[in-house]
């Protein structure tokens, strides 16, 4: 509030304080020569919070239309109860005003916590968010809302998504008649204030709504405009058929004055000018041209290679379970969660429902976890607030008391659908005995019993953590992905593991005294940028002067290496976790979630070209003889070559069944190495794009490879389940391997000396340690050299510094580390207190970046 006018007072009505406040003199100058009727700040739900300048001819049409359309008459006792901050109190309050109706107004807490029949006893328009209307509960709805003796002619539902057809049927009572109650789908936002459509939904006509959809409406007034903006960018004037975007709502009377985008221009010199303010919806537009919402554009993941809407999903959701849903994902475990709507007394159908997940969703829409919500928790605005929905279910003391059986039975009891799953072995076998059902569904393995690779991996993740012996950790996923592991083994398997005791705040402890005793490096904070969402992407350094990233809110950055001052910044359509490859002194390529690989001017911001391959990218692309060699999550091909100065594609082909996450390796000058998740790798000549060998591994690989250079050069690889493997680089023969003990998604970084004899391989591992192997090639033995632990597990790559003497290494929970790479011991820590997925990179100067998932991209700087 502060940062768009400078607040003098405050005043309380109905326990809602409200501020008196002078905006810049830059703002009033213009406003002055506006009709403004009222200001009103959004929520920030489409973007930063914005001040809303609202002219009396951009909320009237609003008022005019609703009174006709609503037929609203003095006789008429319109509800009052959104809050002041939401402006769906403004069209309330004017259309009592307009019509000379009666207005009841009440508080928040009396809408939530008051008896609702006596609140909406003699009401005859009501308009409220779906999720507040909820409040009041089925059988009040249908007994007393919905009944032919209650006072309401009007409901309308707003401001978040329309309920299902499925779930209003279940308000309506039998006896229910349409004529004297309607029903509206009303939307619309602030940014045009208030409402843009309407539809009048008919419960009668239920076959009218294809795939139980229920459409935005048409518009409210002549002065509306509905255009979409597609994925492509394509003129939104031209979209006239079926397509998907985003929705635009435009007026050339309904325009209201914002400063963050309006800035000092004076809109009102030409009346015709038509301005189109963006949603952050995505809708569909059908053959009919009826637009559908589809959900919020912020709120989409990939998962598996698949872009999900959340929003979507929940509604494919609602229409399985017929109860309200919200999807939720888990960044810091990466698992998606489905929230269901469940009354303490209606519990009964739950593995019906789960039963229905695992017919009807596709493998990657499959949960990690189902939660069934009897409140679902709502802003001041009568929404179902997700952080809070997603902080009440992470912080659930259950939680704290989580063993590895307990885990994995709850997972098997909530998104499989196994009836109270036993506890221990010993009630497996007595159940297994006395119920076939049992014994046929525990007898199989955990892929054959429905759960999927995706979501064997989360477990194991999960699970891991709270294990003691690292090795349990690799053995328990290989047993999952196992189909002559039945889930009985596994649980037997779960109930012997000793869980891990061990506490975060004992370790750092130890590690801190450990580093006072040898800390031979001093490590200093330089600067920090705010990329406003987790930095995940690992930074790239380039000429030693420029520093580049990208986020998960879409920003990349190019930065001073030095100072941390910006050079230039770079918006995406969607979140980027490919490191930057710089090409030249002012071109530079970065991969992004949308699909697109993009050449961009690193000083200037300006994107040079885009190319797009189908398939999210992650992983970093090479340059080699005038070609770009990429990997992607594409579904039809995942690997592609093309012309770094046509763009054209010389060849594109697909490895395996799962996208690429492992950047290519650059084998010679004509043979380059991809590994997929699937566990397939394979040599490939750039030339033609022909596989000259492929072999393939258990479990995915994650991990970049490395290439020792000796008189027959090999690869070194590993895969996820903890198996580090060297290959002849020429056909793939495996010569040797050596077995972690937990899970690596840390990619290879080698040490070779002088003589090439004998190389260190380096990487991280999800048992917390950084691991120091040493490969003697004449006698083709890999040993362990040294493991140095951290205190939690380490997904990013350890990189050299101080002339290769010094490894640094990232634990997940924030830990840096420097260690001696010749015998293991630490010489200095720093502790972000914040995540990290992102690898660390080390200029000349060694100077340490590295990205955190508390939204700042990090400099330090290493002194002896």
């Amino acid at each position: 509030m502060d940062e768009i006018c400078t607040t003098h007072a405050t005043f309380k009505v109905l326990n809602h304080t409200y501020f008196i406040g002078i905006l810049p003199t830059s703002q009033t100058s213009i406003i002055s020569n506006r009709n403004i009727c009222y200001t009103i700040c959004t929520s920030g739900s489409t973007g930063e919070p914005k001040m809303i300048h609202v002219p009396y001819e951009c909320i009237y049409p609003n008022i005019k239309s609703l009174c006709s359309l609503l037929k609203i008459n003095e006789q008429d006792v319109i509800f009052l109860g959104s809050p002041p901050t939401f402006d769906p109190f403004v069209v309330e309050f004017f259309m009592a005003l307009e019509m000379g109706s009666s207005l009841v107004v009440a508080t928040n807490t009396a809408i939530r916590f008051t008896n609702s029949v006596q609140l909406l006893e003699n009401i005859t328009i009501l308009q409220t968010t779906p999720s507040l209307f909820r409040l009041l509960g089925i059988q009040t709805i249908r007994d007393f809302v919905f009944q032919t003796t209650s006072s309401l002619r009007c409901l309308l539902l707003g401001g978040e998504k329309f309920p299902s057809p499925q779930e209003i049927q279940s308000w309506l009572p039998e006896n229910f008649q349409h004529d004297s109650k309607r029903i509206f789908n009303i939307y619309g936002i602030t940014e045009y204030s208030c409402w843009a459509t309407i539809h009048e939904y008919q419960p009668t006509v239920s076959s009218k709504y294809k795939e139980n959809r229920i459409p935005l409406g048409t518009p409210l007034d002549e002065a509306t405009i509905l255009h979409i903006s597609n994925d492509e960018g394509a003129d939104k004037e031209s979209l006239n058929g079926v397509c998907k975007g985003e929705l635009l709502i435009g007026s050339s009377i309904r325009r209201c004055y914002i400063p963050q985008y309006d800035n000092d221009k004076d809109k009102d010199n030409d009346a015709n000018e038509i301005i189109f303010r963006k949603t952050g919806d995505l809708v569909e537009r059908d053959e009919g041209g009826q637009l559908f919402y589809i959900g919020r554009i912020n709120n989409c993941i990939k998962r598996l290679g698949k872009r999900i809407c959340l929003d979507s999903l929940a509604s494919k959701i609602e229409n399985l379970s017929k109860t309200q849903a919200i999807c939720l994902w888990d960044d810091h475990h990466t698992k998606l969660i489905f929230c269901l709507h469940c009354d303490k007394e209606d519990k009964g159908n739950q593995s019906d429902t789960q039963n229905q997940f695992k017919t009807h969703l596709e493998g990657f829409e499959q949960p990690d976890q189902i939660e069934y919500v009897e409140h679902m928790p709502l802003n001041q605005h009568g929404k179902v607030d997700n952080k809070k929905l997603l902080s009440k279910i992470l912080e659930n003391p259950a939680n704290y008391k989580k063993t590895p059986l307990s885990v994995f039975q709850n997972f098997l009891e909530q998104v499989m659908g196994f009836q109270q799953a036993p506890v221990t072995t010993t009630q497996i076998k007595e159940e297994a005995t006395n119920a076939k059902r049992i014994k046929r569904n525990l007898d199989v393995g955990f892929l054959q019993a429905g759960g999927t690779s995706f979501q064997a991996l989360s477990l194991a993740t999960e699970i891991g953590e709270l294990m003691y012996r690292p090795e349990e950790q690799r053995q328990f996923l290989e047993m999952l992905l196992s189909s002559e592991v039945s889930l009985i083994d596994v649980m037997e398997f779960l109930e012997n593991t000793k869980p891990n005791e061990q506490t975060t705040r004992e370790y750092k402890i130890d590690l801190q005294s450990l580093t006072s005793l040898n800390a031979d490096y001093k490590i200093k904070f330089l600067w920090r940028s705010d990329l406003k969402k987790c930095v995940d992407a690992s930074p790239t350094i380039f000429e030693n002067e420029y520093i580049a990233v990208g986020s998960h809110s879409h920003i990349l950055k190019t930065l001073n290496a030095t100072t941390g001052s910006e050079i230039s910044h770079l918006e995406l359509s969607e979140r980027i976790e490919c490191p930057v490859v710089f090409v030249s002194s002012n071109m530079a390529l970065v991969g992004c979630y949308d699909g697109l690989l993009y050449g961009f001017n690193f000083n200037t911001s300006e994107i040079l070209w885009q190319i797009s391959v189908n398939g999210m990218i992650k992983a970093k692309p090479v340059i080699m003889d005038g070609r770009i060699i990429l990997g992607s999550y594409g579904e039809d091909y995942n690997i592609f070559a093309f012309d770094l100065r046509s763009l054209n594609c010389l060849w594109k082909l697909k490895l395996g069944s799962k996208g690429i996450f492992s950047s290519p390796l650059w084998l010679s000058d004509t043979l380059v190495l991809f590994c997929s998740l699937d566990g397939s790798y394979a040599s490939i000549d750039i030339t033609n794009g022909s596989i000259k060998w492929k072999k393939k591994l258990d479990s995915p690989i994650f991990s970049t490879p490395a290439l020792v250079k000796n008189t027959r050069n090999e690869v070194v690889l590993a895969e996820v389940k903890g198996r580090v493997i060297i290959c002849i680089a020429e056909n793939g023969k495996e010569i040797t391997h050596f077995q972690a003990d937990g899970n690596i998604f840390s990619s290879i970084t080698l040490l070779q000396k002088d003589s090439l004899q004998s190389t260190f391989i380096l990487f991280g591992c999800h048992d917390g340690n950084l691991y120091c192997l040493k490969y003697n090639a004449p006698q083709s033995q890999i040993l362990l050299h040294w493991k140095f632990a951290l205190n939690s597990a380490v997904y990013s790559t350890p990189a050299l510094a101080f002339d290769k003497s010094i490894v640094v290494a990232c634990s997940i929970k924030g830990q840096l580390v420097l260690v001696d790479t010749l015998q293991g011991q630490i010489k200095g820590s720093y502790d972000f207190k914040a995540e990290i997925f992102s690898s660390p990179c080390v200029s000349d100067s060694n100077c340490i970046y590295v990205g955190a998932r508390d939204n700042f991209l990090y400099a330090l700087q290493v002194l002896q």
